[in-house]
């Protein structure tokens, strides 16, 4: 029987999320966190003046649309968003940009809402499928099952 090759379907694992290694100055991300908020922000129905304002609103302290620029600037070394700040950026956007980059460099992923309960379903569904085979297992060790 002649093997059908499937290019349309893309590798099962090709998005499973790998860590960055933990070598010397691999965790050098300023101009990809740039990059990523930069995406958010043409991605975001919002400009930027409005999402300075919901930042300011959310922390309760002024973000500019200056600081903005530095944040999504890739030769602005010196302006890296805390955390604190990356959640606002998050928030005032209405995405999971920069929480999905720092997830993915660790090599996990972001789940929102009820994805985390289908998540778990599946996790529930290999259990009880490792469980019936452990079942089945002990039977037929048992006797009770050929």
């Amino acid at each position: 029987m002649k093997r059908i090759v499937d290019t349309l379907t893309g590798d099962l694992f090709a998005s499973v999320p790998q860590a960055t290694p933990m070598t010397a100055g691999a965790w050098r991300f300023r101009s990809e966190i740039a990059h990523v908020m930069g995406e958010a922000i043409k991605a975001c129905a919002k400009d930027r003046y409005q999402i300075a304002a919901d930042m300011s609103r959310l922390l309760a302290r002024p973000i500019s649309i200056e600081t903005l620029n530095k944040y999504t600037s890739e030769a602005s070394e010196d302006h890296i968003p805390n955390l604190e700040t990356a959640i606002a950026f998050d928030a005032a956007t209405e995405q999971l940009a920069l929480a999905d980059f720092f997830a993915k460099k660790l090599g996990c992923r972001v789940l929102p809402g009820e994805q985390v309960l289908l998540a778990e379903l599946g996790r529930l569904d290999v259990l009880k499928g490792d469980i019936a085979r452990q079942e089945k297992a002990i039977k037929k060790v048992l006797g009770e099952e050929k």
